[in-house]
Order: structure tokens, then sequence, then C-alpha cells
């Protein structure tokens, strides 16, 4: 993709090179994601997840209710601008979101453009409009087992959640999700990761591929 031209004030910076690191729900793409950050110069992470359409008129019923593994679960369009903001030369303010609550917090963070931008999610290679966008695309490929465990663990240390609640997630949406929209991505994908293999192995294939030039793909 080509850079927009910068507005007057932008940062006098290269353009950020973008990351995105998509695959199934635990399969690795936050930790993956974060080993990448921390071993490239000025990178920022930017999750998906964060920007999950807030929903301020849904019960707490209705919330629980949604499948936030589809699709229009996310506000692609608010990231979209943000990303072409950020390869402009200007900052962003980031949403946060409260998984306890399912809503979207008040407070923001401010990304600023660096040299590089990790967005990492399951569904970081779904829309053609961000795709345009990725310099490097990586796909993180496990088996349904591994990434439920994973999934369960996470779930009821971080978001509250009982090991029932998270598998009947799972059955209902995540999985079937992810065979509906999410596998099908790999096909647009520079590498294609085992999200089994030992993080040093999945990283280091990931930068490698990093400082190989983009191709484009069909939408």
């Amino acid at each position: 993709a080509r850079a927009a031209p910068r507005p007057p004030g932008a940062f006098h910076m290269p353009r950020p090179r973008l990351i995105a690191i998509a695959g199934a729900s635990g399969s690795g793409k936050t930790t993956l994601a974060a080993r990448a950050a921390a071993a490239l110069p000025d990178c920022a992470v930017l999750p998906l997840d964060a920007y999950y359409r807030d929903r301020p008129r849904a019960s707490a019923a209705e919330r629980e209710a949604i499948n936030y593994d589809a699709p229009d679960a996310i506000d692609d369009a608010l990231l979209e601008t943000h990303l072409r903001a950020l390869l402009a030369g200007r900052s962003a303010e980031r949403p946060t979101y409260d998984f306890r609550t399912r809503r979207r917090a008040s407070a923001t963070r401010t990304i600023r453009p660096g040299r590089y931008l990790v967005v990492e999610g399951i569904l970081a290679l779904h829309w053609p409009g961000l795709r345009a966008l990725w310099d490097t695309a990586a796909f993180l490929h496990v088996e349904e087992a591994t990434a439920l465990a994973r999934r369960t663990a996470r779930d009821t240390r971080l978001r509250a959640r009982s090991p029932g609640s998270v598998r009947r997630q799972w059955e209902a949406t995540v999985w079937p999700m992810h065979l509906r929209y999410v596998e099908r991505t790999r096909r647009f994908a520079d590498v294609i990761l085992d999200g089994a293999a030992p993080l040093e192995t999945s990283a280091a294939a990931l930068l490698a591929q990093v400082r190989r030039p983009r191709r484009d793909f069909p939408d």
C-alpha cells in the first residue's frame, strides 16, 4: 500500500510498517505479537479485541448473547481510520474494552506512529480494506483441542469466566466462526506458522518475513 501524504503538523518519520497476525482464538497471537514487538525497534501492538463495538443500550443479558466472533462484532471502520492516521504520521486514540462488563471503557490509549505496528486478532486478515494496508501478514494455525485449552485458561484467569461458560461459547460461536470466517483467511498470509511450535521458532519466522517485500493478494 502507498503511504498517504502527510498533513501539516504530522510527525516527520518513515511510514510505519504494519504487521498483521491472524489465527484461531488460542493460537498464540497475543504472545507472538508481544515477542515480535519486543524484537523490533519502536514497535507498538494494536489488539483487534480493543475494537469491539460498544452497545450502551443493550442489557447485560443481551451483551452476553452477542456473537463476538463474527466480523460485525468489530468496528473495522474505526480501526481502518486509526491505521490510516498512523500511516499519515498522526497519533490515534485506541479504545479500550472491558471484558467483564462487555462495554467499551471511557479511557483510551494513545498510539503514536513508530517504525512498526503489530495488529493481532482472529479476523486481522478478513477485511479487504485492512488487508491492503499490511506489509506483512501472518496466520497462526493450531489444533482445536490446544486452542480450547488455552482459551479456557485465559478466560477463567483474566475474564472472570467459568470453564463451562467458556466451553459453551466455544461450541456455539468461537469454533464455528473460526471455520466460517477465520480459517479461510490463511490464504492471504505471507507466512503460516504453527501455533504449537516454540515461541522463538515462530517469532524468528515472522521476523524473517517482516524483512522481505510484501506481496499483493486478491480480494
